[in-house]
């Protein structure tokens, strides 16, 4: 059956102009600008007629036949008279749905065919994601595709959000080590292929910036560095020394909290709480305004 809106339009109603917000949506969906006209217009009132889509959505008359031909070969609009034909919207829940799985599996298989295709980087590369959803969706894809180990570093609030992808990886058989700033991570179920490593053997936070980045390695191949510090932003990199150097980095935190779990008290003893004289003597002051700043560095 046709879908047919209970809620009648008066004749005179306002043209639909082409910045309505529902034809915008269209014309973002592949919809031609008069596609999308034609159809905002005829969702407003309908049954309608050619002459009367034309009318309110300001198209040229000789163009409307086209464009309704067009919406009908999609199966977004039918006709449901003859003498004069009149159009209604086809039931825009199933035919939108339809657009959605079509264009998800259509999406599906660019990605298959990239995959399938892609050659490994001939030169080292780095790329920049801005904003939390694009960050958190990259290390989502990071730990999806490990088949061997992933490595993470940050405070157990950052790491959270991604507890239940990490447990998956888990469960596949991927080893999962995470140096964590705090107790547990929210949501983390136990697993035997998935370790907690209090940072420095005891995982009492450090303060800015470290307790806003979070740092990640996966199989040896690729590494991403987040900062949460303002807006949201991370590097990643799939060059393998700089992976490597990351991956070492990591490595000598899991060594160190081993050591602060052997011999905690003669290293405060030593060198104060949270290596304190060791960090006031090496450490350059001001290091970690840049990330708290979200500064970006100046181009050479």
């Amino acid at each position: 059956m046709p879908y047919i809106s209970e809620k009648k339009k008066k004749p005179g109603t306002r043209p639909v102009r082409s910045g309505t917000p529902l034809a915008e949506a269209l014309r973002r969906l592949g919809f031609t600008d008069y596609e999308a006209r034609a159809y905002a217009a005829l969702s407003a009132t309908h049954p309608a007629t050619a002459y009367e889509i034309a009318k309110k959505a300001v198209l040229p008359r000789a163009n409307v036949y086209a464009t309704l031909h067009a919406l009908e070969a999609r199966g977004a609009i039918q006709p449901v008279t003859e003498n004069p034909v009149r159009y209604v919207p086809v039931d825009p829940e199933q035919f939108f749905r339809g657009v959605q799985r079509a264009t998800s599996e259509l999406c599906e298989d660019v990605v298959r065919a990239m995959r399938r295709s892609a050659q490994p980087p001939a030169n080292a590369y780095v790329s920049i994601f801005r904003g939390e959803e694009d960050v958190r969706r990259k290390l989502t894809d990071m730990i999806e595709r490990a088949h061997d180990h992933i490595w993470m570093k940050g405070p157990v609030g950052l790491i959270g959000p991604h507890a239940a992808a990490l447990a998956a990886a888990a469960r596949r058989g991927v080893m999962v080590r995470l140096i964590v700033f705090g107790k547990a991570v929210a949501g983390l179920k136990p697993h035997r292929r998935l370790q907690l490593i209090p940072h420095e053997g005891d995982g009492e936070p450090h303060g800015p910036p470290s307790d806003r980045m979070l740092t990640a390695t996966v199989d040896s191949e690729g590494m991403l560095i987040a900062s949460f510090s303002g807006t949201a932003k991370a590097s990643f990199a799939r060059d393998y020394s700089i992976v490597y150097v990351i991956e070492t980095l990591l490595l000598h935190e899991v060594y160190l909290a081993e050591i602060h779990g052997a011999f905690g008290r003669q290293l405060e003893s030593r060198f104060g709480r949270q290596l304190g004289s060791l960090r006031r003597k090496y450490r350059p002051r001001g290091r970690e305004r840049p990330v708290l700043e979200g500064a970006e560095p100046e181009p050479s």
